[in-house]
């Protein structure tokens, strides 16, 4: 099947899927955290250790972090799924996504983690790139932590997002 140019940005990055659903952390003015649904992140460099998500400017996520200077990135896992479809679907200017989840402090920084997340990254702002339509900001990992890690995701999966409001997770499955 071949798409045209005008289905293409509604096509094209779901070809890059699955990828780890990560729910941003941000801290709102009156310190209540404020969670965001994001697939579109990776490491861009691992000395230091630094990570990209990407976040449209429109987002309050987006106006959290640079008021904040700091976020976490916490990976779900299948247990999560309905709270994480809740936060994904509804903006945190509109709805008080704190009563979600339950929270715990981070190790470095003042905006707190998910509690009950397999994966953890504390980071600070660094710098925000502007392209297209998101920007690419910039996390400077300063702590982070997993279930489970040494092993690979094997005892516990994270969730993957496979696009809209789709989710999976992964089976180990032998190779021959």
């Amino acid at each position: 099947m071949e798409l045209d140019s005008n289905d293409l940005s509604e096509f094209y990055h779901r070809l890059l899927s699955p990828r780890v659903a990560a729910l941003v952390v941000t801290l709102k003015e009156d310190m209540r955290p404020n969670v965001m649904v994001a697939a579109w992140h990776t490491p861009v460099s691992v000395r230091p250790p630094i990570v990209g998500v990407c976040i449209a400017p429109s987002r309050l996520t987006h106006l959290l972090i640079h008021r904040n200077r700091e976020f976490t990135l916490n990976i779900p896992d299948l247990s999560m799924k309905d709270k994480v479809e809740a936060a994904g679907s509804s903006s945190g200017r509109d709805f008080d996504k704190s009563t979600l989840f339950k929270f715990a402090p981070s190790v470095k920084i003042r905006t707190p983690v998910i509690e009950g997340a397999i994966g953890v990254v504390e980071c600070e702002l660094g710098r925000t790139i502007d392209v297209g339509d998101h920007s690419v900001i910039f996390g400077n990992v300063v702590s982070c932590r997993a279930k489970g890690f040494w092993e690979v995701w094997r005892s516990e999966s994270p969730l993957l997002h496979l696009g809209s409001n789709f989710y999976t997770v992964m089976k180990e499955v032998p190779l021959r």
